[in-house]
């Protein structure tokens, strides 16, 4: 591969950044954040998941690292929110009420930048399974009369058809909204606007950096414009058919840590 200079790394969680127990090496890690620090590259964590989780997950850095949460609903420098897409009330009931009328086993979830929530009706697996991805999550009578401000909803399907069920949810819903697939049978609704790029190009505008100098990783289709926007994208060997068709790189295994070996390689100079 051709050098190139890197100022911005960012990395998808699940099933990229993450091993599948979603534990990752923090003391090998914390040593690259000290060499990213030496040569004035931005670490950024780009991830369906809200900033209470990702921080979570890095709690040594959490106030040196961007955050592109909720799939780019929610844009923050350190601590500093930049920026945060929200549902009208209007259209998320209208949403709420469709999901539940047209999929009424689905699992849902109406997320913002504080936790989630969840009606208390749902399936004890659906609400232990939530724990693993929000460290917050609040259960409620129902989810159409919720008065908080929500900035992604994010359902639970069949993994054996929760792909078809996002083509034919971008297909019925209003332009106003996306649904992507995520990972593990989940999908998230987003305002049209909240994608990981445009959350990206918030920061490289804050901290003028080009595309070119942008390192993407991601495995799934919910990281699709990241990975597309960028020469320097690197899709999971396990990535969807989506992801990898963004890429310019394939790279191994989460569950190898084949990042942080990029990562490395990139602080090295070694592309």
């Amino acid at each position: 591969m051709a050098e190139m200079t890197i100022k911005l790394i960012a990395v998808d969680l699940d099933g990229t950044f993450l091993r599948d127990d979603k534990s990752y090496d923090k003391e090998r890690f914390a040593h690259q954040f000290e060499r990213m620090q030496e040569q004035d590259i931005h670490f950024v964590v780009a991830s369906g998941n809200p900033t209470l989780a990702i921080a979570e997950y890095f709690k040594e850095f959490k106030d040196k690292i961007g955050y592109v949460a909720e799939n780019g609903a929610v844009v923050q420098d350190a601590k500093e929110l930049l920026k945060e897409y929200l549902f009208d009330n209007k259209l998320y009931r209208e949403t709420v009420n469709y999901l539940k009328e047209t999929f009424s086993e689905t699992g849902l979830l109406a997320v913002n930048n504080q936790g989630g929530f969840y009606e208390k009706s749902e399936p004890v697996e659906f609400i232990q399974d939530l724990t693993d991805y929000y460290p917050k999550v609040t259960g409620v009578e129902s989810l159409a009369v919720l008065t908080h401000d929500i900035s992604m909803l994010t359902g639970h399907f069949p993994v054996s058809i929760y792909e078809k069920i996002s083509a034919q949810l971008n297909a019925e819903m209003s332009h106003k909204l996306q649904a992507k697939a995520s990972g593990f049978g989940y999908i998230d609704i987003n305002s049209v606007d909240a994608t990981k790029k445009n959350g990206l190009n918030l920061l490289q505008n804050r901290w003028h950096i080009l595309d070119e100098e942008v390192a993407t990783f991601g495995d799934n289709d919910n990281d699709q414009e990241m990975l597309a926007f960028t020469p320097n994208s690197f899709s999971m060997a396990t990535g969807s058919r989506l992801a990898k068709q963004s890429s310019n790189h394939i790279i191994g295994l989460n569950q190898d840590d084949s990042v942080l070996d990029t990562i490395d390689d990139i602080l090295d100079h070694k592309f």
